[in-house]
């Protein structure tokens, strides 16, 4: 197949850092490449020159990566074609401000499917009406070759929080637990309260994750979070939020959830994460294996071609 991915066009792709849609569209390219499709990525924010593009492309299907393309759906001649939206707040209606224009949008599709990254996301599209025939779950998935993984932990009193400093990754809830390192930019939109250390280039991302115990994301809203993959991918346990824990086997013992009743509960917080770095030390060999759920082969095998043939 000839298949068209149409990106934000905010960063390049691949990214050389933080940018977790433009890692997972490149990701997406390179493993239906491996599969034998040909993959184009149109990568600009100009929505004239994204249905010029991939009209004269004429692909056999076309991927839409970026809520606030929605209106070139319409525009595109290809009549297989699919739109994913990465909003983090899908899930929390309360919190869409202006985001509700652009679901208003999606509902307003004729002929566009709608890739949910989780069942509790396309449960939202039905409630609002959709159609549940367009509604398809596909979630993200993971490079877990590109991870380096040890059998032992090399640090195994640190846990690392590894996401853009923003007021919705709530950093602020871990700040005073001890051994926990801050991995990612500052958008600068909040006070330098957070112990931050330097932004990870992506090959120190995959050299260095394994390093650490836990990975630790308490954010207010997430649709799939591509962090966790990545750090069961080094053979890292998960402390996450309510929000944070979508497509994963909440039963297993290396992943805790904090309930958002607690989750301002510094001594309950500080706890879980003690106690999950101890169990996730000794499972690692078991963490690792529950990543390749998550590897992008699995994925676009048994969950994206399925979606898009259909």
């Amino acid at each position: 197949m000839k298949i068209c991915i149409i990106g934000p066009g905010i960063m390049e792709i691949p990214p050389s850092g933080w940018g977790a849609v433009e890692i997972l569209i490149w990701d997406y390219k390179q493993t239906l490449e491996k599969f034998g499709h040909e993959v184009l990525i149109i990568n600009t924010n100009n929505q004239n020159s994204i249905i010029q593009q991939c009209n004269n492309y004429n692909p056999d299907f076309v991927h839409v990566q970026y809520d606030e393309h929605w209106m070139v759906c319409d525009h595109l001649n290809c009549k297989n074609k699919a739109i994913t939206s990465h909003f983090g707040y899908l899930e929390r209606p309360e919190l869409y401000g202006g985001y509700q224009s652009i679901l208003n949008g999606f509902m307003s599709l004729r002929d566009t499917k709608i890739f949910a990254l989780s069942q509790g996301i396309a449960n939202i599209y039905a409630k609002h009406g959709l159609d549940q025939s367009r509604i398809f779950v596909v979630p993200n998935g993971v490079r877990t070759d590109l991870f380096k993984f040890n059998d032992e932990c090399l640090m195994p009193d640190k846990s690392i929080y590894l996401a853009k400093i923003t007021i919705r990754k709530r950093q602020h809830l871990a700040m005073n637990v001890p051994g926990v390192d801050f991995i990612g930019n500052n958008d600068y939109s909040i006070p330098r309260l957070i112990p931050q250390k330097a932004e990870w280039d992506k090959e120190t991302l995959y050299q260095n994750l394994t390093n650490y115990a836990n990975l630790v994301l308490l954010s207010d809203g997430e649709a799939h979070p591509l962090v966790c993959l990545e750090a069961l991918s080094a053979g890292l346990g998960l402390v996450l939020s309510e929000y944070a824990a979508a497509n994963l086997d909440k039963s297993l013992p290396f992943i805790n959830i904090i309930p958002e009743s607690l989750i301002n509960n510094e001594e309950f917080v500080k706890y879980t994460i003690k106690e999950n770095r101890k169990v996730s030390i000794l499972m690692r060999k078991e963490i690792r294996e529950y990543a390749e759920i998550f590897s992008w082969e699995k994925i676009i095998s048994e969950r994206y071609l399925p979606c898009v043939l259909q």
